[in-house]
């Protein structure tokens, strides 16, 4: 069973942790460069959700992504109605640079949404 509170033994062994792997592999190294004794990785592999975070570790949720994912797609969606519809109020804030980009975006996107069609003006 988990450690309600954090060990201080994994708690120096995370923060002397470098959490860049290299690809392929599921050995972490010291921030010296040394790889992980076999010891030194299952206790890592043990750390519990609170250490981590306790670490400052940033743990991966495959489910936090796909709804960031999922959510970003709808704010564009959102945004995008209306950016296409204020045209003029949007032109005025951007360089020149940014607006060129913005009306090469907003005719290949309108092209292929019904519902987005940029207005006159």
């Amino acid at each position: 069973m988990p450690a309600s509170t954090p060990r201080p033994h994994v708690m120096a062994l995370l923060f002397d942790t470098d959490f860049n792997r290299p690809s392929g592999t599921r050995t972490f190294r010291h921030l010296d460069g040394r790889p992980f004794t076999d010891e030194e990785q299952a206790l890592a592999d043990d750390a519990t959700l609170e250490e981590l975070q306790a670490a400052g570790v940033h743990v991966h949720n495959p489910e936090a992504g796909a709804e960031a994912e999922a959510a970003s797609l709808v704010l564009a969606e959102l945004l995008l109605k209306y950016a296409v519809q204020h045209h003029k109020a949007l032109a005025a804030l951007m360089t020149d640079e940014d607006l060129i980009d913005y009306d090469r975006l907003v005719t290949t996107v309108a092209a292929g949404a019904d519902g987005f069609r940029p207005r006159e003006g």
